[in-house]
C-alpha cells in the first residue's frame, strides 16, 4: 500500500545574514506578485558584485537541533507510553533528505551520503557532501556561484519584508538570510519531524519534466500549494513569471511514477529502523547510494568520527538535563 502523507505545520526559525539563529519570525518575507506576470523585466544579475555568497561548509543538523532543545516540550511522549522512545518521533531530518529519497528512483546519477544516528529511541538523518559533490562546492568559479544565487535574486523580486512594502532588488543579497518551518508529519507508518526553508518567491528557470520531480517534492512535503517559477534566458533575465499548482507538477511528473518516489523512501525508513539498532554514542550509520550499482551500502562508523559526527554533546546535554529535570 502506498504510504500517505500528513503534515502539521508546528514551529519555525530565522537564520540572519551572519548564519546566526533566531527563534522568531525575523526573516520571512511576505509574496507581492507583479501586476502583470506577462510583463516583467527582472534582472537576475542586478548587484551581483555585492552578493554575500553562503558558505560552502555544510551546517549539519545544528540550527534544527537548536530549535528542537528549545521545545523539548512539545515533542516528547506522555511518560507513561515512552518506553525506549523519548520524543515522540521516530525520525529527525531536515526536508532535503526526504527530497534526495523522494527522487532517487529517477536521479540514479546523484550519489549521495545520508548519515543516521540514534538517540533515546528517535533516529537522527543528516545528509553529507560525496566528495565529488564537495569538490563542485568547494572550487565553484565566480561565474558558478553568480549563476546560482538568480534564484535568491529572482525571490528578492517577488518578496518584501512587510506586506505594505514593495519589493527591492537592490537590496545586496545575502545568501545566509533563511526561514525555516517546522514540520511533523505522518508517512505510513512513521513519524517524521523535519525542517524545511520556505522559499516564498518560487523558482526560476524552465518548466521541465526532469526539474518537476524536484519541484514536486518540495511542495508534497511543505504542503505547497503552488509554484511561481521564472522563465529566464541565458543572460539571466526574466520576461515572463508562470503560475503553476502543485498537481501540475504531478501531471508534468508522468514519465515517472511517484508512487515508486514515495514507495522507495518508506521503504529506506522502513530498513533503517531494522539497521540502526546501537545508540550514537556506540556508532553512527553511514549509508551511501551509487546509482551506478542501484545499490544501497551502510557501514557503521566510529562515534567519534568528526567527519560524519552531527548529534552535538550541547544538544545531548541539554536532553539529558531536560529528562533529569522534568522526569
Amino acid at each position: 500500500m502506498l504510504p500517505t502523507l500528513t503534515i502539521k505545520l508546528i514551529g519555525h526559525y530565522s537564520i540572519d545574514g551572519d548564519s546566526k539563529y533566531h527563534a522568531d519570525l525575523s526573516q520571512m518575507k511576505y509574496y507581492i506578485p507583479p501586476p502583470d506576470f506577462d510583463n516583467v523585466s527582472f534582472d537576475l544579475n542586478k548587484n551581483f558584485t555585492s552578493t554575500r555568497y553562503k558558505p560552502t561548509s555544510y551546517n549539519k543538523l545544528d540550527d534544527v537541533l537548536r530549535w528542537i532543545s528549545e521545545n523539548f516540550n512539545l515533542l516528547e511522549k506522555l511518560l507513561s507510553a515512552q518506553g525506549g522512545q523519548w520524543l515522540d518521533i521516530d525520525f529527525i531530518c531536515r526536508r532535503g533528505v526526504l527530497k534526495t529519497l523522494l527522487c532517487t528512483p529517477y536521479k540514479k546519477k546523484d550519489k549521495w551520503i545520508i548519515c543516521a544516528g540514534k538517540y533515546r529511541g528517535t533516529i537522527y538523518l543528516c545528509e553529507f557532501y560525496t566528495s565529488e559533490r564537495e569538490h563542485k562546492y568547494v572550487n565553484a568559479t565566480a561565474e558558478d556561484k553568480q549563476f546560482g544565487s538568480w534564484g535568491y535574486k529572482f525571490e528578492q523580486y517577488m518578496v518584501a519584508d512587510q506586506p505594505s512594502h514593495k519589493p527591492d532588488p537592490s537590496v545586496p543579497l545575502n545568501e545566509c538570510e533563511k526561514f525555516h518551518c517546522i514540520f511533523k508529519a505522518n508517512f505510513g507508518d512513521h513519524s517524521l519531524l523535519y525542517a524545511a526553508e520556505i522559499d516564498v518567491g518560487g523558482k526560476y528557470g524552465t518548466i521541465l519534466v526532469k526539474k518537476a520531480i524536484t519541484w514536486w517534492s518540495q511542495n508534497y512535503l511543505a504542503g505547497v500549494e503552488r509554484l511561481i517559477c521564472g522563465l529566464r534566458n541565458e543572460q539571466g533575465e526574466v520576461k515572463v513569471i508562470k503560475e503553476y499548482p502543485t498537481h501540475y507538477l504531478s501531471e508534468l511528473s508522468k514519465p515517472y511514477n511517484l508512487g515508486k518516489c514515495k514507495m522507495f523512501c518508506k521503504i529506506f525508513l522502513d530498513n533503517v529502523k531494522k539497521i540502526v539498532t546501537k545508540d550514537y554514542n556506540e556508532c553512527m550509520y553511514k549509508f551511501y547510494f551509487d546509482g551506478s550499482s542501484d545499490v544501497i551500502n551502510y557501514s557503521e562508523i566510529a562515534s567519534n568520527d568528526e567527519m560524519y559526527f552531527f548529534l552535538k554533546p550541547w544538544f545531548v546535554d541539554k536532553a539529558e538535563n531536560y529528562n533529569s529535570t522534568f522526569q
